[in-house]
């Protein structure tokens, strides 16, 4: 219970203030002398509780105690002061009972664990305020010869050995003989223990000997020591690399290396005091040996090189300018085929030297806070941030590039070297955006969050700047995805694949909502991407729309602003993909006699003179029991596939450009029944009204997925690379004809009757479904009043039966009882013209009958004003007709300026008729 409440330490101020006083009252109130039970109770829930963080880190008990002594720094009374002196006395008596009880062989494990406990617990109040342990530091030396037999020993001296490193500076003249004792036990612990022990007592020896004892000659011997041998063994590897002496001497030379650039990262050797009047430039040497190690043929012998470089430039960071080191840490960092542990350490090392860093800088400003009026400190520490940023600027791109990574241990690093440049203001945030989106992404939520919270951070500093990378971002986290997912060969997808199906990128999203302009030009710019024209690959549409698919929407405004761009995007990609396809298609042979024209030809030959085009069309026949949409223009799977190019490219560019239209359409399928939208309301929609009318709150449905099988099909199968066998051509061809039929019912029938599904809207979905492979998004009932329909289309026995009950039904819904009126488009039967339909725009009532502007256009297509040439000018084609002629008054095109589908299916009821009877 303690170790959850104590983690909210860092939390809003309400949580902040009552886990203080919760911890106040529970440990750091003073405990009355003669109440050993309720101080032993207290040091052993301190104690558990710090063991069970062990492997989480302790940054919340250094929290908890700063905020608590620093609260009570100008009161007279200080309570949490003194109990952390009873505490610290206490926890002191306690380590040396349970050293007694160590004897005890049944319960050394259990005392083991609690000693370490308690000596990592003293070690948590010495790193808060050291001065507590100054008079328990003579107390604590003797555990710097603990005989190391197990885990818990090696984290017992480790400990001590930081306990001493903070506590032996602040203690007022301190015996000689406890000084030396402890400066040889460290040299001892040095010779002959691994690097974590090494590296703690190095440290220690760091402080004891740079701010009291002043034993230099101690320190240089050890230097040399190690440093001859790395000569000395780098010598015989130039000689013979492959050496029988060099491979018994590798845990030596390990060391060497480990142990020398330890030393130079806490002892400045170039001083007089270590090197005297030698004018030999230590550092420079110790660079040249450790670079020529990092070329060695063994990796660990390279890591060692490389670790101990890393020490040397938290001592001298301006040797990270030179040439040979940048050579090194950028082409470990961006060479793809470098080893990982590599990488990884070249990121340590620049983590740690940031680490060191802010410490530094940290010290400083409490310097100066003491000494501000007599030196201007500040600008020291100016002048240190001007070095880090200059160094961070030199490996930022590689350390970016870093997150591209399958190892998450790589990623985890380079996320922390960004976080750690950020939080110091070493580099301008906006080129880390994209990046950080992209972390936002990662599998692991330790490192999911951590990015997310450095995005906020940024958000509160410099508004705008994420939503000026959100795209690029979303890009850069597809990038991201592939390279975690390299090694698994599967289809990247845009959610997690848990119960919730949360979008990769929802806390972008959460972000950028909002604001409602930022929020609108991030979906549009997402939408831009499904454009035939991006060329965008297949897998990112897809993770695209699986984003899409899955934000956390909050209001009907957000997914209805989609699926109305959707609709935009896929009248103009749509069109712009049958052109092309279309384009690509043979010349069909002229058969003898030509039944039918297409759109083109029609559209064309408006423009053309009256003779010229009166005469092409009246070569044309009309067939009525077999005429329908699709045979406007080659709508014959078997047609199409005789037109088509021996040039496969074409089909492909179809097959692939499509996958982007086919992904929208279920998008809109989807978010239309993931929050149950009717098609009214998604057509009333109108993204220039004001953002009140749709501020209502969406209502989710928990059952419904995003699943374009389509798509997933296509890329399962490789079809961007996959052989053209006839099944695919015919497969392609298909899937064309489907989708130019959804694009020629794409808009809504304007005329319906409230409550009656349109043939518009049914053959539209009859589309979506042929497209999508589904089952059909509307009810049997519509289903069937489809399949009416294209009964009568059909024609067979009983058709013409069929044609002339229609007519009948048709004859009394053409409004012929009303009267016609300037600008009413009207369809007419006039004898001398063929053409089916013939639509006309009134201009005048006349003696006669009518005067008419003829219209041209075609069942399936937009209409327009036709024009007719009189000698080198088109002029508005204008015509006189008799009423009989008219055959249904008072058109209302579509908004396309189309006929609905209704108007269609009574005219060519109405035409079959007038034949009929004719014939």
């Amino acid at each position: 219970m303690c170790v959850k409440m104590i983690r909210r330490v860092n939390d809003e101020e309400g949580i902040k203030k009552l886990v203080n006083e919760t911890f106040q009252k529970l440990w750091f109130t003073p405990t009355p002398n003669h109440d050993k039970e309720a101080m032993t109770r207290k040091i052993l829930n301190i104690t558990d509780v710090v063991a069970a963080c062990r492997d989480t880190g302790y940054d919340w008990f250094e929290q908890l105690l700063q905020n608590l002594l620093k609260s009570e720094e100008d009161a007279s009374y200080k309570p949490a002061k003194k109990a952390c002196v009873q505490l610290v006395d206490n926890l002191v008596e306690h380590i040396l009972k349970y050293e007694e009880s160590l004897a005890d062989s049944e319960n050394k494990g259990v005392n083991s664990n609690r000693l370490v406990a308690c000596i990592t617990t003293l070690y948590l109040f010495s790193k808060i305020r050291a001065q507590l342990m100054v008079k328990h530091a003579m107390t604590m030396q003797p555990y710097l010869t603990t005989k190391c037999n197990t885990q818990s020993d090696f984290m017992v001296i480790c400990n001590v050995a930081k306990i001493l490193e903070l506590v032996v500076p602040l203690m007022e003249h301190p015996s000689e003989t406890f000084l030396a004792t402890i400066e040889e036990d460290l040299m001892k612990l040095i010779i002959k223990y691994g690097m974590t022990v090494v590296q703690h007592c190095v440290s220690c020896l760091g402080a004891v000997v740079n701010k009291v004892t002043h034993n230099y000659k101690f320190v240089w011997a050890c230097f040399n020591r190690y440093y001859g041998a790395i000569t000395k063994l780098k010598t015989q590897h130039q000689e013979d690399p492959n050496s029988t002496v060099l491979t018994a001497n590798k845990p030596a030379l390990l060391r060497s290396l480990f142990t020398v650039g330890a030393l130079c990262r806490h002892f400045d050797f170039d001083q007089e005091e270590f090197k005297g009047n030698n004018k030999v430039v230590i550092k420079d040497k110790v660079l040249e040996l450790l670079l020529y190690f990092t070329r060695h043929e063994d990796e660990e012998v390279q890591t060692k090189a490389i670790i101990g470089l890393g020490f040397l430039f938290i001592m001298h960071p301006s040797l990270m300018f030179e040439q040979d080191v940048k050579n090194l840490y950028n082409g470990i960092l961006s060479d793809k085929n470098s080893s990982v542990n590599l990488k990884i350490q070249v990121l340590k090392n620049l983590q740690t030297y940031l680490q060191e860093e802010d410490t530094r800088m940290q010290e400083a400003d409490r310097e100066w806070k003491k000494l501000s009026k007599q030196e201007d400190l500040k600008e020291m520490g100016d002048i240190s941030s001007g070095m880090s940023s200059s160094i961070m600027q030199l490996y930022l791109k590689q350390v970016l590039e870093a997150f591209f990574h399958t190892q998450s241990n790589v990623r985890h690093f380079a996320l922390n070297v960004i976080a750690l440049t950020l939080n110091q203001g070493l580099i301008h945030p906006v080129q880390c955006v994209p990046y950080l989106i992209a972390m936002g992404t990662d599998p692991e939520p330790s490192m999911r969050n951590k990015a997310d919270q450095q995005l906020v951070e940024i958000d509160k500093k410099y508004t705008g700047f994420i939503h000026m990378k959100a795209v690029a971002g979303i890009k850069m986290s597809y990038q991201v995805q592939q390279a975690i997912w390299a090694s698994h060969a599967t289809i990247i997808r845009g959610f997690r694949q848990d119960e919730q199906n949360a979008a990769l990128c929802s806390h972008l999203f959460s972000m950028v909502r909002s604001n409602r302009q930022h929020r609108r030009a991030f979906l549009i710019a997402l939408l831009n991407l499904f454009d035939d024209s991006s060329k965008t690959d297949v897998n990112m549409l897809l993770y695209i729309a699986d984003n899409l698919a899955c934000f956390p929407f909050q209001t009907q405004e957000e997914p209805l602003f989609i699926m109305h761009h959707i609709d935009i995007t896929l009248s103009v990609s749509g069109s712009n993909l049958l052109q092309s396809f279309k384009e690509s298609l043979r010349k069909e042979p002229k058969p003898r006699e030509r039944k039918y024209c297409s759109e083109e030809d029609e559209s064309s030959d408006s423009s053309v003179g009256e003779e010229v085009r009166r005469s092409k069309k009246s070569r044309r026949q009309l067939n009525s029991e077999s005429d329908s949409d699709s045979d406007l223009e080659v709508e014959d799977v078997e047609k199409v596939m005789n037109r088509l190019p021996d040039n496969p490219t074409p089909l492909l560019d179809f097959a692939n450009a499509s996958q982007g239209i086919l992904l929208l359409l279920v998008l809109k399928q989807h978010l239309k029944n993931l929050y149950g939208f009717s098609d009214s309301k998604i057509q009333k929609y109108s993204p220039t009204e004001s953002a009140k009318v749709y501020d209502k709150a969406v209502n989710r449905k928990s059952s419904v997925h995003f699943s374009p099988r389509q798509t997933i099909d296509f890329l399962s199968n490789d079809m961007a690379n996959t052989e053209l066998t006839y099944e695919v051509k015919r497969k392609i061809v298909k899937q064309y004809l489907d989708f130019k039929l959804l694009m020629e019912h794409l808009d809504p029938d304007e005329e319906d009757e409230e409550g009656e599904a349109s043939a518009s809207a049914n053959a539209r979905n009859k589309a979506i479904t042929a497209l999508l492979g589904g089952s059909s998004p509307k009810n049997n009932a519509a289903d069937t009043e489809d399949d009416e329909s294209d009964g009568d289309e059909k024609g067979g026995p009983g058709s013409s039966r069929k044609s002339r009950r229609g007519g009948e039904s048709a004859e009394a819904a053409g409004h012929l009882n009303e009267t016609v009126e300037a600008m009413d488009v009207i369809a007419i039967c006039c004898p001398k013209y063929k053409d089916r339909p013939q639509i006309a725009r009134v201009i005048q009532k006349t003696s006669s009958g009518y005067s008419v502007h003829w219209m041209a256009g075609s069942y399936s297509g937009a209409w327009a004003e036709a024009k007719k040439r009189d000698g080198r000018k088109l002029v508005p084609w204008v015509d006189t007709i008799k009423e009989s002629d008219i055959i249904y008054k008072k058109i209302a095109l579509t908004s396309a300026h189309k006929l609905t589908n209704k108007v269609v299916q009574t005219l060519r009821s109405l035409y079959a008729a007038k034949d009929g009877t004719s014939s």
